[in-house]
């Protein structure tokens, strides 16, 4: 199974990361991409609508090699922590650009995914909220929704809440369980 995994965060050894590894290291040196987008350039959405008339995106940046990626993948994990109300600036413009990926449909459909196949996409938010699963229970829902739109066919979205900056994500319950339900997913 090939797998992308992109982290979201900042942080290249905070929750974020350390949950993306931990869900993915059997596939590490394998079958996995693996890419912290704070370290790649990726511009935001410029609504030029290029894309609905071509199978591109016009803006040349680093989001066209992970369009590339995402056709590969069998699997796609996507981290961010919740900033402030919501994901990270650098994820929000990730998931913005993945509107590539939707073509113009026809009569009352709308839009039509351009990825082919039965592709499984884990998405999850860490916070320092206790509470997060109900406050940010949006996002989850969001990411869902746009998931499932852009053709994905096995969708699991979480919220692992009470995270702090000191790293004591591991020791979270809720945290395990995701990681041990993530593992069994990525297994193929």
């Amino acid at each position: 199974m090939r797998i992308l995994a992109i982290n979201g965060s900042p942080r290249k050894n905070g929750n974020t990361a350390t949950l993306l590894r931990e869900m993915t290291k059997d596939h590490a040196d394998v079958d996995l991409d693996y890419f912290d987008l704070n370290d790649l350039k990726v511009r935001d959405c410029q609504a030029c609508y290029f894309c609905k008339k071509n199978d591109a995106c016009a803006i040349k940046d680093d989001m066209q090699m992970l369009y590339k990626k995402l056709k590969e993948a069998d699997a796609v994990v996507l981290g961010a922590p919740v900033f402030f109300g919501v994901e990270t600036a650098n994820t929000r413009a990730f998931i913005d650009r993945l509107y590539a990926l939707l073509a113009f449909g026809e009569g009352t459909v709308k839009y039509v995914p351009r990825l082919q196949g039965d592709k499984i996409a884990i998405s999850f938010v860490s916070c320092g909220n206790g509470n997060g699963k109900e406050v940010y229970a949006n996002i989850k829902d969001r990411q869902f929704a746009m998931w499932a739109f852009l053709g994905f066919k096995n969708v699991h979205t979480y919220i692992i809440a009470g995270a702090t900056p000191q790293g004591n994500v591991l020791e979270l319950v809720d945290a395990q369980d995701m990681v041990r339900e993530c593992q069994k997913l990525l297994e193929g």
